[in-house]
């Protein structure tokens, strides 16, 4: 069975074939914030601003397709203006992203959560990963984004 949260299919990517009432990423936020992916997705490229880096980490989690719907599932990996009458996400938190990297505390599969690694290495340089481990595990289609989100965050455009 399709999970709408994990996009898993048949198990492979949380190890068990569940529906969506069995994902670790349904629900995660106890109904506190309810974040719009589409609208996610947009505001993080708005206040990216002029940031190549930036621009680039998000631009690969966009391409990716999971990773701005989970988090938008996953309001504690976001920074939130709670001044507003409803809660709006505006960015994510980069080093609690990193903290659920390193604890291991993200349901994903291992090319997912190299992607996310990737991403959070862009957009924040307190993010250290190992390149060579992170890019060699992935597909064709997954390195290609993250030659291209590389090439981004240079100045360079088109040139991944």
């Amino acid at each position: 069975m399709f999970c709408e949260y994990c996009g898993d299919i048949d198990g492979d990517e949380t190890g068990i074939d569940h529906d969506e009432r069995d994902c670790p990423w349904y629900d995660t936020d106890n109904g506190t914030v309810t974040i719009d992916p589409d609208g996610l997705a947009d505001t993080l490229l708005e206040t990216a601003g002029g940031s190549l880096a930036l621009r680039a980490a998000i631009g690969l989690l966009i391409d990716h397709g999971l990773w701005v719907k989970r988090l938008a599932e996953r309001p504690g990996l976001l920074l939130i203006d709670y001044s507003r009458p409803a809660p709006k996400a505006y960015a994510v938190d980069w080093p609690k992203v990193v903290e659920a990297l390193e604890a291991q505390d993200l349901p994903a599969s291992s090319g997912e959560l190299r992607i996310l690694a990737i991403a959070a290495s862009l957009a924040d340089t307190a993010a250290r990963i190992r390149l060579g481990d992170a890019v060699s595990g992935l597909d064709a289609t997954n390195l290609d984004r993250v030659l291209k989100a590389i090439a981004e965050a240079n100045g360079r455009p088109g040139a991944g």
